[in-house]
């Protein structure tokens, strides 16, 4: 057992025998021995606490573990001393919440923020001190307020640090404690001083002792500077992605028209009565002849063709703003993306410019910034893999930051997807095969997520049969009509799954590779995957079995760790029969930290991946990347 499981366990025992003391004080009195004891009890918590910090590591906030743990032990004294001395136990509880406002200042500096909320909570205090005049303080009036003004600061500490960006699993358990601990004093306020019924005194131990347990746990319990993902941010991942998931149904989701061959492209057009059209390609795949048959029969309709054919892998942001000019200046009403998914997020984003001509590709980052109706737009995908056409995404890189990020809205989704076979039969075999592997990837996201479908899952698995199938003979057999078919229909159904079910943290640490180093995307797909899946271990296996067994790579016996081992083998072999490396050749170890923080900020809360990581956890998977590791 690791220390933090025998120090989770040594915590809980210790705040159950305080609240179990608590209880009997109430019960049955005797304060010298109940009370005491419990007052002693979470001091030993803290200590407990405070030496399990230190054994951990954890020195970033050194000086606040010396301040907790002395404002524990005053608090202690102060609850000791107040049962015959009601003034100097005040005055050693005052003592200590100094001393917890000093340790909170240890976590984050003194600011405005805090003391404009701390005068706000002092007002209140003393509206409730001043304003009912049921209270009887014996001359002891200046004494209650200069208590109210100390303890007022210190819950203010604890509120005004939850809007900093570090620490927040920490302060959050500060700021329940520091608010508890308030109201215990509110309590004894009004049994104290005020002629009112014994609730009140009950009410403050409930409320006092909780506070002493939160504050000491919180020496160790950090939140984010911890490896894992804190659990507050965990709840609110999980209620994110729920929120989404319930949603699904009502969500404007539509699956692109299939067109299957450039006659009925051509028809299309003259249907959507487009006279002008923008066609966005690459050099490459002009050069290939491949775009030959479309321009052909669109000119020969007396359609107007312009050509964009500036695309290069990772498109950034210059190229969408290039080719927004060749449209706009050729008046286009609708666009043909010919190419892989870096050219079909092009022309997306370039119908989105054309849409929001004020709004900048940076302001349509993340969620349905896009809503406004597009231009027709027909894709073409000359890679069996991307599934960008069928998909609400575009993935651009930042010209100027680097920063490469995804733009999701409905209207981004294509109107036609063009499935004909002839556009991949002179595919290069490294991008059948990583084009491949980035569908296997889609499918595979969506479908261990927790945020799928029926119909989700019914695609993922009709993907990863097709692929399991035929990808091999179509990079074996380049000219096989038959695998160069059902590959186009395995990338079609991984992408309208991945769609509706999202992806996860594999496709969020191919794109910050791409962004950083220019990695092609199914290529980082096809070296992450594998070591993703091993990551997720246990959370995502059953789901991998599934897979497994219903692409014949598991017998149907197998048992679930069997079948998902199987599975990730599979994946394995697969990238050895394709000759793709198992390291990311351009990662630079100076680079994880930054790579890390883009891929967490991308995946959490929106991915609803089987086993949400912290940015320190996707960290040991860049570290198994390395070149020389």
């Amino acid at each position: 057992m690791d220390k933090r499981k025998i120090l989770f366990w040594l915590n809980l025992v210790l705040a159950v025998a305080i609240i179990a003391v608590d209880i009997a004080f109430i019960v049955l009195g005797q304060p010298y021995i109940y009370k005491t004891t419990a007052s002693v009890l979470f001091v030993v918590l803290g200590l407990l606490n405070f030496i399990f910090a230190f054994s951990m590591g954890k020195e970033r906030s050194k000086f606040f573990k010396y301040f907790m743990l002395t404002a524990l032990v005053f608090a202690c004294l102060g609850d000791i001393v107040l049962i015959e001395h009601f003034i100097e136990g005040a005055i050693l509880f005052a003592i200590g919440h100094v001393f917890f406002f000093v340790s909170y200042s240890m976590l984050h500096k003194i600011n405005l923020r805090d003391i404009i909320i701390s005068l706000i909570i002092f007002g209140i205090a003393l509206i409730v001190i001043l304003v009912p005049k049921i209270f009887d303080f014996n001359g002891m009036l200046p004494i209650v307020i200069v208590y109210a003004f100390i303890i007022s600061f210190m819950l203010g500490k604890s509120i005004s640090n939850l809007f900093a960006k570090k620490y927040f699993g920490k302060n959050l358990f500060i700021m329940l404690g520091s608010l508890l601990f308030f109201l215990s004093d509110l309590m004894l306020l009004f049994n104290v001083f005020g002629d009112v019924s014994e609730i009140f005194d009950i009410m403050c131990l409930v409320f006092y002792y909780p506070a002493e347990v939160l504050l000491a746990i919180s020496i160790t319990y950090s939140g984010h500077d911890d490896k894992e993902m804190s659990v507050f941010k965990k709840i609110y991942c999980r209620i994110f992605q729920q929120c989404f998931h319930i949603m699904i149904p009502l969500l404007p989701y539509r699956q692109p028209k299939i067109l299957e061959n450039m006659d009925e492209v051509v028809n299309a057009l003259s249907k959507e009565k487009i006279d002008r059209v923008l066609l966005v390609t690459d050099k490459s795949i002009r050069g290939l002849g491949l775009t030959e048959e479309l321009e052909a029969k669109v000119n020969k309709a007396g359609i107007k063709l312009f050509i964009f054919d500036n695309i290069l892998p990772n498109p950034t942001t210059h190229m969408v703003e290039e080719g927004l000019k060749v449209y706009n200046e050729n008046e286009c009403a609708g666009a043909i993306a010919f190419g892989g998914g870096s050219v079909m997020d092009t022309a997306k984003v370039i119908l989105a410019r054309h849409a929001y001509p004020k709004k900048s590709i940076t302001k349509m980052k993340g969620l349905l910034k896009v809503r406004k109706k597009l231009p027709p737009l027909f894709a073409v995908p000359t890679t069996a893999g991307t599934g960008s056409e069928t998909t609400l995404a575009a993935v651009i890189t930042d010209a100027e930051t680097h920063d490469k990020y995804a733009i999701n809205s409905f209207p981004l989704i294509p109107k036609y997807a063009v499935l004909d076979y002839k556009t991949t039969i002179n595919l290069p075999k490294n991008i059948t095969s990583t084009t491949g592997m980035d569908a296997l990837t889609h499918a595979v996201e969506a479908y261990i997520g927790h945020s799928t479908t029926r119909l989700t899952r019914k695609m993922s698995e009709k993907a990863v049969k097709l692929i399991a199938k035929y990808l091999k003979t179509c990079y074996d057999e380049p000219k096989n009509v038959v695998a160069r078919e059902n590959m186009l229909k395995a990338s079609y159904y991984a992408g309208v799954s991945f769609t509706i079910s999202y992806v996860g943290y594999v496709h969020a640490i191919a794109h910050s590779l791409g962004g950083q180093y220019g990695t092609p995307h199914g290529l980082a797909n096809a070296i992450i995957l594998p070591c993703v899946l091993k990551a997720y271990g246990k959370s995502a296996e059953k789901k991998l079995a599934k897979l497994a067994r219903a692409s014949g790579i598991a017998l149907k016996d197998d048992s679930s760790e069997i079948a998902s081992n199987k599975f990730i083998a599979y994946i394995e072999e697969l990238n050895r029969h394709f000759e793709i490396p198992t390291k990311i050749t351009d990662l630079k170890e100076e680079d994880i930290d930054k790579l890390a923080k883009h891929a967490e900020h991308e995946a959490n809360p929106l991915y609803p991946v089987p086993k949400l990581m912290s940015k320190e956890e996707l960290k040991e998977i860049y570290f198994d990347l390395l070149p020389n590791n």
